[in-house]
């Protein structure tokens, strides 16, 4: 029997405590506030929604639920114990189970070893040290009938479909409930993203099921699927909760309102149409990942910048990724002036004037122990190489000229970069690819992540001018606003595959919520 739902805003009906009580909850990372003020409450055999745009804090809270992040302020409930988590075990422990988006399974154990390994209170071993097997089977299979699933426990997983390792990641969290105290409060992170209609209508029937001994925060981009399982709906916004109410009787458009600013268009400035018989400085031709994207089709041109929206899981920078030669595709073609260079790697790509700033620019632009000289110079040494040999006053000339340019603060080129603040390591990064004697493509996933308004107009104002010099940009923006800003041509992607194409210079005003219709 489905729960009663809440009243509007979340408060309960019940004397029972909530599963689940935020009290001004806020996360900083530096001068951003990822999670700013949350309070709610989440009943027993609830499933509530979790949806914004990209940025909104979602993940944030999430990672403040699961125990691997831990609130600057407020206090938070499980079934009306306070909760101070100091790791994913302990939230584990006090009930709290997560399916990440990225699965997390060992494709080489059984479905049975793979449960067993996130039951760490009672590990399935025999009194004398070895494996109990029929203990760990047993066990498996009484989890699997209760979320209402049937397979063979001693399956191995690497064997099973995409959708069964979605259940039996449901599985491994509603292990929680090991010691009966209490109600599991399980936590799926865009379950759906990259599933097929059949498989998302199978996973669909077992999280109803799921309410009939836990509660559930579903996450997902698609309205639609939100609106018909869950119970309630949250709306996350800059940090801030700016919605929590009942999913009866509300619509696509009325979410729509709750997730974007509040001025409901934005006007493109004016732009210059595409040129005829402009060439492509690159284009992709039907690239093909299988269960990430399919079927890409576009070209990017000297001179102009290409933007991809869409939400998390619409595989834009796995896409990007297998341009730049970081990871495989399965079929297609990347043709740069006119060459066929399909399966080239990172190098050849760097080689033929390619430049690709990561989102991750800690773990994957910078190394956080060298310098800004050491760093600017990774890729492009310019004319600081004579031969085989390296001229260090001449990097450091070099560098030092884009830390004036770029205001890098503080301006010691000298300085490790991982003691600048995040800002200004961007500005590095970014550097460091703009030192290219010869860039074609410039490529930028979430350039201005986490940016103050003057960092993000300086990097803005850095696209703009390698546009200016012929560099055709790719950008994977943060919000749809970033995109309106400074795309001369907007492609949405949508679950893997290319849904709506802008032309910029044909769009007066530009409706914000047109966009994320078609993201969603």
């Amino acid at each position: 029997m489905a729960p009663a739902r809440p009243v509007e805003g979340g408060k309960m009906n019940s004397s029972i405590p909530p599963v689940l009580k935020l009290t001004r909850i806020s996360r900083s990372f530096g001068k951003v506030k990822a999670v700013n003020n949350i309070s709610l409450e989440i009943a027993k055999g609830e499933v509530i929604g979790l949806t914004g745009e990209n940025g909104a804090g979602k993940s944030t809270l999430l990672k403040i639920l699961a125990g691997i992040e831990r609130p600057d302020e407020g206090t938070m409930e499980i079934n009306g114990k306070v909760a101070n988590f100091r790791s994913p075990n302990d939230a584990f422990r006090a009930g709290v189970g997560v399916v990440h988006q990225e699965q997390s399974l060992f494709t080489n154990l059984t479905i049975a070893e793979n449960i067993d390994q996130q039951n760490t209170a009672r590990p399935g071993l025999s009194r004398f040290g070895c494996q109990d097997w029929g203990r760990i089977n047993r066990e498996a299979a009484a989890v699997l009938k209760k979320i209402g699933v049937d397979l063979d426990p001693r399956t191995r997983v690497g064997d099973l479909s995409f959708v069964d390792r979605q259940m039996v990641e449901i599985a491994r969290a509603v292990c929680v409930e090991a010691d009966g105290q209490g109600t599991p409060l399980i936590i799926l992170d865009e379950p759906t993203a990259v599933l097929e209609q059949a498989e998302v209508e199978v996973l669909e029937r077992e999280i109803r099921k799921l309410r009939e001994f836990a509660s559930v925060i579903f996450v997902s981009h698609r309205l639609d699927e939100v609106l018909r399982i869950c119970d309630r709906v949250l709306v996350m916004r800059h940090g801030v909760l700016t919605s929590d109410r009942s999913t009866r009787g509300v619509t696509r458009d009325e979410l729509f309102r709750a997730m974007v600013d509040e001025a409901p268009t934005i006007e493109a400035h004016p732009r210059s149409g595409r040129p005829r018989d402009l060439k492509p400085a690159i284009e992709v031709r039907n690239l093909s990942r299988a269960g990430v994207f399919r079927d890409i089709s576009f070209a990017a041109y000297s001179g102009r910048i290409t933007a991809l929206v869409g939400t998390n899981g619409s595989g834009r920078g796995a896409l990007m990724r297998a341009i730049f030669g970081a990871v495989a595709h399965d079929a297609g073609t990347i043709v740069v002036e006119g060459r066929d260079v399909s399966h080239w790697s990172i190098r050849e790509a760097v080689q033929a004037g390619l430049a690709y700033v990561p989102a991750e620019r800690k773990t994957e632009g910078m190394i956080g122990g060298y310098s800004g000289t050491r760093n600017i110079a990774l890729v492009h040494r310019g004319d600081a190489m004579i031969g085989p040999f390296l001229r260090p006053r001449r990097l450091e000339k070099t560098a030092q000229g884009w830390f004036d340019r770029l205001d890098v603060n503080p301006n010691d080129i000298a300085q490790p970069l991982d003691q600048f603040s995040g800002g200004n390591q961007q500005k590095v990064v970014l550097a460091k690819w703009l030192n290219s004697p010869d860039l074609k493509v410039l490529m930028l996933d979430h350039p201005l992540r986490g940016l103050d308004v003057g960092v993000s107009q300086t990097v803005n104002a850095e696209i703009r001018q390698a546009c200016e010099h012929g560099t055709a940009v790719i950008l994977i923006p943060d919000t749809i606003e970033e995109a309106l800003e400074l795309a001369d041509e907007i492609f949405v992607m949508r679950d893997g595959q290319l849904s709506a194409h802008h032309d910029m210079s044909l769009a007066s005003d530009l409706a914000i919520k047109e966009i994320v219709a078609e993201m969603v």
